[in-house]
């Protein structure tokens, strides 16, 4: 879950990424909100149709022509979610976004950090406004501040409709979000790019092998841990594991 790219270089280069560390399929979403990027993931999910799932990207700056394009995405293409980046959580599109997904039974992921624009509770708050939309809070809240980590377990514990997803979280948040939600509502991101990262590591594979080791160092029952690395994002998504 929650592999995301700047248009810096072609899919393929996410793609080698995954093969190096042993990564199958992944939930793919542009930065920017746009058409131009959005079509961009289009057009590389359809190239490589059996590595790739696609979200569409939300900004609600771009207001109603962001929401024509979650529509069409989500309607036309049957994308199967959308992913929401740096923004206000509530802002004020983001309600008439999460009418969209709910009518059509996507999945909504939503950046989290400590800030108060995508604090874990601010998304609990709108999760709750929203209980048939499935909603992940992509990091955990994680990544600057263990605090919100531990928030963000709150928040799934009292909305049945909120996921966790991992990348950047501390290995004692996740285990603790495992014990207390379950492993099926907590599962495995890298936040991987296309080339947007590639100064931190010389050797494809190295930023995502990174996070994998945060789930591996959570020393989870090998069941727990095959949900958290894969099966839990396959069963959320309707996919084969």
């Amino acid at each position: 879950m929650s592999q995301r790219w700047k248009p810096t270089g072609p899919a393929t280069l996410l793609i080698d990424d995954m093969d190096a560390a042993g990564v199958d399929i992944a939930v793919v979403f542009g930065v920017f909100g746009d058409a131009e990027d959005n079509a961009f993931v289009a057009k590389s999910a359809e190239e490589h149709p059996d590595r790739f799932i696609p979200f569409v990207n939300f900004a609600p700056s771009y207001e109603e022509v962001g929401l024509e394009l979650v529509d069409k995405y989500l309607g036309e293409y049957k994308w199967k979610g959308v992913k929401v980046g740096h923004t206000h959580a509530v802002a004020r599109f983001m309600y008439p976004m999460m009418e969209i997904a709910e009518r059509h039974g996507a999945v909504v992921a939503v950046h989290s950090d400590h800030s108060i624009r995508n604090h874990p509770y601010i998304i609990g708050d709108i999760a709750n406004s929203f209980p048939k939309v499935k909603t992940v809070i992509l990091h955990m809240g994680g990544g600057t501040c263990f605090d919100s980590e531990l928030l963000s377990t709150k928040m799934a514990e009292k909305n049945p409709n909120i996921y966790l997803e991992t990348c950047y979280s501390n290995p004692y948040a996740i285990k603790q979000a495992v014990e207390r939600i379950g492993a099926e509502k907590v599962m495995f991101g890298s936040d991987s790019a296309n080339g947007g990262y590639g100064s931190r590591f010389e050797k494809a594979g190295d930023y995502m092998g990174l996070m994998l080791d945060a789930v591996r160092f959570a020393d989870l029952p090998e069941e727990q841990e095959k949900l958290v690395l894969g099966n839990s994002a396959a069963k959320l998504l309707g996919v084969d594991a």
